[in-house]
């Protein structure tokens, strides 16, 4: 009895076992599924994360690309490109940093300039990176993708032999180590470079967000420069490369309007190139129109920033002064007259007055016209009165009166005027001012006019050229003066032959209401 009581024990314990073994096991599977279900649960909410986190940046990129490119091919934007680009990139990217970075054009006087990279704009502002800054092409990540012109990541740049590696690493910006790199490439020809840092993940692969909008900005750009080139043409003197007479026509009646309103002065002087025609006669056209090119751009490389000059007609040329009273612009004419009669071109020895001379005509606003013609034939008849006088000097207008009696000029300090003898360089203008010898050959003079500092020769840099800042390139940063817009419309040159004794036809000035492009 006893035995079969201890087996029924037994047996009893031996089942609660197996029965809290299998609730056990069944509690831990219960557990495991839970775990998986919980796994399961963020996964997917981690989907969910990031499809809303896709579909938020897709919207934007919707919204904002189409626009921004619609802008960027408007050919209205001009400086601004590099600033919509790194706007677009920002709100569709959302980096930590982002570079928009520009090529240099190459010049004449600095052909290096074109393997320089320069960065045109930049965010955060007050990021380590400045505008201005230059990265050499081939050097550290943005200059390395922009020499191979390829989209590159971190991973492409560790990629690359050890060596080639470091060097890269070593030229980085200071505080900027690109994640992407994407290069503006149009037409085979790298325009500029976009670079980010800290970008955030996105199902779509950024590389090719990067491309599109690269693709964008660099059309953009080329169009813009083609757009630039085609306006400067039309601006522009083919032969001398300064602005010509339809530019000046429409220009000067906007400064005229511009100095009445504002009820300030401005000048104008008006000069030619004396004896041009023996000039020709005796080397040949060829080097007449060489000898107009480096007239003009010796005039170009020593006038003040906000002056307007050009070539007028065949060998005639206007400076327009804005802010200059006549007198200041008497002295700035006589620098130039000077600055010309010293400068050794070529075959001027050979000119009847021993040096390549021009006489010149100054007429201001609004005391001698108030509207853009009449101050050219101001100008013109003091022109007329330096040949009269001799040629080689600076003449300003003098206003005549229906009594023919010629109102009697402001006297300047006394200048004695040299003869008109070979090799003759003397002051013969009727009022001049002091010019700046460190410019301009000659000892300094001391007369009662002073010129101010905005009348004293400048640089090589100046609107629209092609030797400083080339047509076309971007500068955010620039201080320049405002862009120079040219007319539509053509107006005819008109060459004088004042040095052959000839009779003038009346002059004929473009009209001044062409509208810019």
């Amino acid at each position: 009895m006893l035995i079969y009581v201890a087996l029924s024990v037994t047996l009893a314990a031996a089942m609660s076992a197996l029965v809290l073994l299998m609730g056990r096991r069944k509690l831990k599977a219960e557990e495991k599924r839970g775990a998986s279900l919980e796994r399961q649960v963020q996964d997917l909410e981690r989907q969910a994360t990031q499809l809303q986190t896709d579909q938020q940046f897709l919207v934007r990129f919707l919204r904002e690309f189409p626009l921004v490119a619609h802008e960027l091919h408007s050919g209205k934007v001009g400086r601004k490109i590099p600033t919509l680009l790194l706007n677009l990139v920002v709100r569709i990217l959302e980096p930590a940093q982002a570079v928009i970075v520009l090529r240099r054009r190459a010049t004449d006087n600095d052909p290096a300039r074109r393997h320089k990279l320069v960065v045109a704009a930049v965010a955060p502002r007050s990021g380590a990176v400045e505008p201005g800054t230059e990265v050499t092409l081939g050097e550290g990540p943005i200059g390395f993708a922009a020499e191979v012109q390829r989209v590159m990541g971190r991973q492409d740049f560790d990629q690359q032999p050890p060596d080639e590696r470091s060097a890269i690493r070593a030229a980085s910006l200071p505080g900027f180590d690109p994640d992407l790199v994407a290069p503006l490439v149009s037409e085979e020809e790298t325009m500029g470079v976009i670079a980010v840092r800290g970008v955030k993940r996105y199902s779509v692969d950024p590389r090719d967000v990067v491309r599109v909008i690269a693709q964008a900005g660099a059309l953009a750009v080329r169009s813009h420069e083609r757009l630039t080139a085609i306006k400067a043409t039309a601006s522009l003197d083919g032969l001398t490369g300064v602005f010509n007479k339809r530019f000046l026509t429409h220009r000067l009646s906007e400064e005229m309007q511009q100095a009445l309103d504002e009820q300030r002065s401005l000048s104008l002087f008006l000069f030619d190139i004396d004896h041009f025609k023996h000039y020709n006669d005796r080397n040949g056209h060829v080097a007449g129109d060489k000898l107009l090119h480096a007239l003009a751009r010796l005039v170009q490389d020593n006038v003040r920033r906000d002056s307007l000059f050009g070539r007028f007609g065949g060998e005639e040329f206007v400076l327009v002064l804005p802010g200059s009273v006549k007198e200041q612009a008497l002295a700035a004419a006589e620098n130039v007259r000077r600055l010309i009669a010293a400068h050794p071109f070529p075959h001027a020895s050979e000119q009847p007055l021993g040096c390549l001379s021009v006489s010149g005509g100054v007429a201001a606003c609004p005391e001698d016209a108030s509207e853009g013609t009449v101050l050219l034939q101001s100008a013109d008849e003091a022109l007329y009165a330096a040949k009269r006088g001799g040629r080689n000097r600076v003449r300003g207008y003098v206003p005549h009166y229906l009594g023919g009696d010629a109102q009697e000029p402001v006297e300047p300090a006394e200048i004695p005027d040299a003869p008109d003898e070979p090799g003759d360089t003397g002051n013969d203008a009727e009022a001049i001012g002091p010019m700046d010898a460190a410019h301009l050959p000659g000892p300094p003079s001391a007369h009662g006019v002073p010129a101010p500092a905005a009348l004293l020769p400048r640089g090589p840099e100046g609107p629209l050229r092609t030797d400083g800042a080339p047509v076309g390139e971007i500068v955010v940063w620039s201080d320049r003066a405002d862009d120079r817009k040219p007319a539509d419309e053509a107006t005819p040159d008109q060459p004088k032959a004042r040095d052959e004794g000839k009779e003038q036809d009346p002059l004929t000035f473009g009209p001044a209401w062409i509208e810019s492009s």
